[in-house]
């Protein structure tokens, strides 16, 4: 904040300028000079259970040593060291034995849980994910009765046992609509779909019954999220030899790109540049000004930018890197972190001209109010 004087005029209607401003880490490998516009970004993202997920598609323990200890696995089958545990649980490699860290249900993972996959091996639907954050999700079933001996769901049907009287297959209803027969279920094993033609009862006192003529498969699957250098999460598996630890994701590190940072889970965020939504879209996040770059190399802020909230009403005086003249009046958006004249109003506005030497470049200097 030393230049705060030299550059920016004196702040008007705020006693306390410092209460505005703060320092934030910038984005890896963005430079964001004085006078760049960002917008403040989240490093904490959700938890995961895992921190080294390997493979979802093991029906037999693989034979691991203590320098495989955090290894982690979907079970896809209890054959071997896994004959205690149940398909869709995910365990985890202590160094000397294999500890539950995920309890299936329906056999299949718990949707919402996420895993870390590391390391170059991962198999099965991890493959090609390797340094990933994924997420589990299922999906529902649609079931098409046939109109020939349908007999109506009621409410009381609701989460009861579908079962196919030929296939034996099971899932649970979630709705149902007796004008188009269509039946929602949830399959107790994902991979599982009822026979066209079999007829299906609903047990425990239901009373609806159909005959399959067509069905939408449902399942679950992996979705996957890339992180970005200097995001970070925490291990909240129990039993996990990570529990309660920090990683962050530094993609270029020469040791890996999860980096155990210890259990300080305290959120923090980076700043990069802004470039505002069009008025179609929700409005961009809120707008900061950088006010000390960390361009400048004097060993202070060379990874940090000190930057000030652009609040409405605040009035500010800067140094404009706006190739065109500003006139009093005019509204300007954020493009690519550089303010520009926002002539034709189709993008968000985060500040207006108030006063303006009428002078192009980066010696003009305008006021300007978010």
């Amino acid at each position: 904040m030393s230049n705060l004087i030299s550059i920016f005029d004196t702040w008007r209607g705020w006693p306390d300028a410092s209460a505005l401003a703060v320092n934030f880490k910038a984005a890896a490998g963005v430079s964001l000079p004085a006078g760049t516009v960002v917008t403040q970004q989240g490093l904490q993202i959700a938890s995961a259970k895992v921190l080294k997920a390997m493979d979802d598609n093991r029906v037999t323990a693989p034979t691991l040593t203590a320098g495989n200890a955090g290894q982690a696995y979907v079970v896809a089958g209890v054959g071997g060291a896994w004959s205690t545990f149940a398909i869709g649980d995910i365990v985890e490699w202590s160094g000397t034995a294999w500890v539950k860290i995920v309890t299936q249900v329906e056999a299949e993972v718990p949707t919402g849980t996420r895993v870390v996959i590391t390391g170059g091996t991962a198999a099965g639907s991890f493959t090609g994910h390797e340094e990933k954050v994924l997420q589990y999700a299922k999906t529902t079933a649609a079931i098409t009765c046939k109109a020939s001996g349908y007999t109506p769901c009621g409410l009381t049907d609701v989460t009861k046992l579908v079962t196919g009287g030929t296939s034996g297959h099971t899932a649970h209803l979630v709705s149902y609509d007796n004008g188009t027969r269509i039946w929602v279920v949830d399959p107790v094993v994902p991979a599982e779909t009822f026979h066209t033609g079999e007829t299906l009862t609903i047990g425990s006192g239901g009373t609806g019954v159909g005959d399959v003529e067509s069905q939408v498969a449902g399942g679950g699957a992996w979705a996957a999220t890339v992180p970005v250098d200097n995001q970070q999460l925490t291990i909240n598996g129990v039993g996990s030899l990570y529990v309660g630890k920090q990683v962050q994701y530094q993609g270029t590190h020469a040791l890996g790109a999860w980096i155990v940072l210890g259990t300080t889970a305290e959120a923090t965020t980076f700043v990069n540049k802004l470039t505002s939504a069009a008025h179609s879209n929700a409005a961009p996040d809120s707008a900061w000004m950088v006010i000390e770059g960390n361009d400048q190399f004097d060993g202070i802020f060379t990874s940090s930018v000190t930057c000030v909230k652009l609040g409405t009403g605040v009035v500010i005086k800067l140094a404009s890197t706006i190739a065109n003249t500003l006139a009093p009046g005019d509204f300007l958006y954020a493009n690519a972190g550089v303010l520009a004249k926002n002539g034709s109003g189709t993008y968000n506005s985060v500040a207006q001209v108030l006063e303006s030497n009428n002078t192009a470049g980066a010696t003009g200097f305008i006021v300007i109010v978010a």
